[in-house]
């Protein structure tokens, strides 16, 4: 492989635009190696599309976000290991687009200065150069590590097991990149299955974000995070709402964004039809 190869894993609500997201994949990812539709719509949702596109149902007891997320999100990166060979993977929510190509070039040239980095996000700053704020991840993980964790003594075992871990390799409690939009290593994930650790149906108990237990994970596997998301780099992401115009978005060359349901007072379908004209749709 050329070290370039991208899949692409997207969960999906009964809520979400996930066709035009797919279809945002679709155009700017050169070649995608697979990519993984988590149907938590009870079966709803629009036609998709053929290969590479694949929808997988998600698994039974784990509603929700937080840690019922990651269950679904780890059930589609299992499925791609299983059907693609593929060099990078991006986690994409359905409230996220891509908006340009060469993410992939530019992660994999990312990886390759960095060996031991896994995982690479809007991680210690957000797109405009604002340092991000962990202390609400440290705080929930916090709790489920002590006393309140007693209520799931199996989930507080192991994320106590996975703390021990991470630490020897220099996690910081809470560190994570930002939900939405990140791209990991292929052999990171690798590393998780080979260690049982992309297969942990207990993690569904936990109030903790997808993205704070994926942070935790990477550096208990023996990898890093970093940066990708800061100023003049290829992520652009807010929790809520788009981090800038639009229209600015594309002067400056970014690659991803979230969440196109609001910015201002211009709404998700007014956004996502921009973004398709863009794409030379419609």
């Amino acid at each position: 492989m050329s070290g370039e190869r991208m899949a692409v894993v997207v969960p999906a609500g009964p809520r979400d635009d996930v066709a035009d997201t797919v279809r945002s994949v679709l155009r700017w990812v050169e070649r995608p190696a697979i990519v993984v539709v988590v149907d938590d719509t009870g079966g709803r949702l629009p036609e998709l599309g053929g290969p590479p596109v694949t929808v997988v149902p998600a698994p039974s007891g784990a509603p929700g976000g937080q840690g019922g997320l990651w269950v679904k999100l780890a059930a589609g990166m299992r499925y791609a290991l299983d059907h693609a060979d593929f060099d990078l993977l991006l986690r994409l929510d359905a409230d996220a687009l891509v908006l340009g190509p060469g993410l992939a070039g530019r992660a994999a040239e990312r990886f390759a200065a960095a060996p031991r980095v896994g995982l690479l996000g809007s991680y210690r700053v957000g797109p405009d150069g604002a340092a991000r704020d962990w202390s609400p991840a440290r705080r929930v993980l916090a709790g489920e590590l002590g006393v309140r964790g007693l209520r799931a003594p199996a989930l507080r075992g192991l994320l106590r097991e996975l703390c021990r871990e991470a630490s020897g390799h220099g996690y910081e409690l809470g560190a994570h990149p930002l939900g939405g939009a990140y791209v990991f290593r292929a052999e990171t994930l690798r590393a998780m299955r080979s260690l049982g650790r992309l297969d942990l149906p207990v993690m569904a108990r936990s109030g903790a974000g997808e993205d704070h237990l994926f942070g935790l994970l990477t550096f208990a596997c023996g990898y890093a995070v970093d940066d990708f998301g800061g100023p003049g780099d290829p992520l652009a992401l807010r929790w809520r709402g788009l981090p800038c115009a639009p229209e600015q978005l594309l002067q400056e060359g970014r690659l991803v964004t979230h969440s196109v349901r609001f910015w201002q007072e211009t709404q998700e379908r007014e956004i996502r039809r921009f973004f398709a004209a863009h794409r030379g749709e419609g």
